[in-house]
């Protein structure tokens, strides 16, 4: 067997009605000497039964299974098994680009990288609708210069790119060396390995592509049970900026990149709170200890690269929470529905795109077009017939 380039490793959990279509479009990658080390974490339906079913019919297929300890432990568990030069985390439910891990390999190989980050698409389940978005990748974040690190990137390091780590490829030696590992809260398991990796590597790459499809909607997913746990977040970014608290190379360009990544994910667990108790008790946390502990406060409008994260932390600062509630449903409310233009607006591009795609269609398919085609090609045979002659 040849040496495996690249390990796939997946938590499943419950994942029955993606699974077959997400290790298709792993199995079907371009790049073949790959491993795919599925770990199911205590599912309750029929994904364990698939998984052996399916590693039957593929030996790159391995499936490992442990009672429900989330995604952070399961990843852990297949990490220790990989065998991979590159590593790789990818979720059940989603969908990859065949080059995907190709793509990714190369751009390592090329700059000897110990992270390839790419972009990523949104698919809306409910709506069935895949759109672009630069949530997972700024691209005109990313310096000119690659691979880049820390130092040449500075207040924008964790701003370039999302926490995920199933955009990203990891040297496996590198995440080894370093230490790191997912945490095991139920959600935000992974913010402290990617945050820490992103400081710590020395060469970081990137693809211009999206590669991977992101599902959303979906309330059995990760983040669709994001409101089942509430201090989660707060709890994984403490623990970064604890550690990174310790490096003498937390310099000022990148605590203001710290503390800008922050807010919003704090602000949504604080917006999926299911009851006013809940949310208050969070909010208070955040006022009182978070916000002031990563430098939020009192600062300048130009500390933040968002004019809203410098209102909200602004009004959170001064305000009582039913005060800030009030402004921050306002606020919400108005940011959404920019948000719903972009995606009608994107919606209907993509559906006028379609519809000149079969409007083309049937116009090959006509008997005039084809006639017409028939016409054409007599003439150019004729000349080809010709030059044939003259050559002879």
């Amino acid at each position: 067997m040849p040496d495996i380039k690249v390990s796939v490793i997946m938590p499943v959990y419950n994942a029955e009605r993606f699974l077959q279509d997400t290790v298709q479009s792993v199995l079907k990658q371009t790049l073949r000497e790959i491993e795919l080390i599925c770990v199911d974490d205590g599912s309750t339906d029929g994904s364990l039964y698939l998984l052996e079913e399916m590693s039957e019919k593929d030996s790159r297929i391995r499936v490992l299974h442990q009672q429900n300890q989330f995604a952070g432990m399961a990843r852990n568990a297949g990490l220790k098994e990989a065998s991979g030069k590159y590593v790789v985390f990818w979720d059940s439910d989603d969908r990859f680009d065949q080059e995907a891990l190709a793509l990714m390999y190369e751009a390592c190989e090329k700059d000897q990288a110990q992270i390839c980050i790419c972009g990523a698409d949104k698919y809306d389940e409910k709506q069935d609708f895949r759109y672009p978005t630069d949530e997972y990748l700024v691209w005109r974040r990313v310096p000119e210069k690659r691979p880049f690190n820390r130092r040449d990137i500075g207040k924008y390091l964790y701003n370039f790119a999302s926490n995920v780590p199933w955009n990203k490829m990891f040297l496996r030696s590198f995440v080894q060396e370093s230490g790191l590992e997912f945490q095991s809260l139920r959600q935000a398991n992974d913010v402290y390995f990617v945050m820490l990796a992103l400081f710590y590597a020395d060469r970081i790459t990137a693809v211009h592509k999206s590669l991977v499809t992101y599902r959303i909607a979906n309330e059995n997913s990760v983040t669709g049970r994001a409101k089942d746990a509430t201090y989660c977040t707060a709890q994984a970014l403490e623990a970064v900026y604890d550690r990174l608290e310790q490096e003498a190379d937390f310099t000022k360009p990148l605590r203001q990149s710290f503390a800008n990544k922050t807010i919003g994910p704090l602000m949504n667990v604080l917006r999926l709170q299911a009851d006013a108790a809940s949310a208050k008790e969070l909010y208070e946390y955040y006022k009182t200890e978070l916000m002031p502990k990563f430098g939020l406060f009192g600062q300048e409008p130009s500390f933040f690269h968002n004019p809203v994260d410098y209102e909200t932390t602004s009004q959170i600062q001064s305000l009582s929470y039913e005060d800030f509630i009030l402004y921050y449903a306002r606020s919400f409310s108005a940011r959404y529905r920019l948000e719903e233009g972009r995606r009608r607006d994107a919606q209907m591009k993509e559906a006028s795109l379609k519809k000149v795609q079969r409007e083309n269609e049937w116009i090959k398919q006509s008997l005039p077009y084809r006639l017409g085609n028939a016409i054409a090609y007599v003439p150019r045979k004729v000349r080809g017939l010709g030059r044939k002659k003259n050559r002879g």
